[in-house]
């Protein structure tokens, strides 16, 4: 039989180049969106959305199509007492949006999102019980998205966020990231885990395993700024997934290689 060659993808720019292939057009969120509700219905809709209708999906299909398992997971347990922020790695459309969900049972998780994910036409509310929180630019819309933030972490629930910001499925590395995104965990002064999902070769079948391994809890420093943080944060998450990834993903489904300077010259 002949073997299969494997899949080969061309990038520019390790830190903006997007392989989601989604192709969706941005629509702007409305100066009304809410991301904090007090209508009891629209609670009692996540309710049931989220935890007799989605979690048992969410488990399904990441045990059953993703081959996924948690290494660790009994590290985050002492999450329970403070909440926490769980930074992962950006590596698959649907599993890095299940997973972190099934890291607590009976505790929500909220991920933070691009206005691009809540600009599929229908299903805002629905990713609105499923835990979606859209990034935004609008001042007005900032101050409530903080608000909310600040809101579900004293409610000692888990926040994901993927500092990467770009989908590329079963990178086997780490990207380049900065620490915008850790000024929260400094802000709010929350534990901050990494999420990282190493990539193996199944006994059976072409596709890869996932096994994510989650490390911490990183707490911010008391003698640092929110600045100063932010980084030390960043640093400390950015090598925890570095270690995990050189260690335990071992499988290449996809190489990703970078054109040269005379490649990207010849696209323009």
């Amino acid at each position: 039989m002949k073997k299969k060659k494997q899949k080969i993808v061309y990038y520019n720019d390790m830190k903006n180049d997007d392989f989601s292939g989604t192709n969706i057009t941005i629509q702007p969120l409305n100066d009304s969106y809410k991301y904090l509700h007090r209508n009891p219905f629209w609670h009692i809709g996540a309710f049931f959305i989220y935890f007799i209708v989605a979690k048992p999906l969410f488990f399904l299909f990441t045990k059953f199509i993703c081959h996924q398992r948690f290494a660790n997971r009994k590290i985050i347990k002492q999450a329970k007492k403070t909440g926490a922020i769980l930074y992962g790695n950006h590596t698959t459309l649907l599993a890095d949006a299940f997973v972190p969900n099934l890291v607590f049972s009976f505790r929500r998780n909220y991920i933070i999102v691009s206005p691009e994910t809540l600009s599929i036409r229908g299903i805002k509310t629905l990713l609105g019980w499923l835990g979606a929180m859209p990034l935004t630019e609008k001042l007005t819309l900032k101050k409530k998205f903080i608000k909310a933030l600040h809101h579900h972490l004293d409610k000692k629930r888990l926040v994901t966020i993927y500092p990467e910001a770009h989908i590329w499925p079963f990178y086997t590395r780490i990207r380049p990231f900065d620490d915008t995104s850790f000024k929260y965990a400094a802000l709010f002064d929350k534990p901050v885990f990494a999420l990282t999902n190493c990539y193996q070769k199944r006994k059976l079948g072409k596709k890869p395993k996932i096994i994510t391994y989650l490390d911490g809890p990183f707490y911010p420093n008391l003698e640092y700024n929110t600045k100063e943080n932010a980084k030390y944060l960043r640093d400390l998450v950015y090598q925890a997934m570095v270690d995990r990834t050189e260690k335990y993903s071992t499988y290449e489904y996809i190489k990703y290689v970078q054109r040269t300077d005379e490649e990207k010259t010849s696209q323009n």
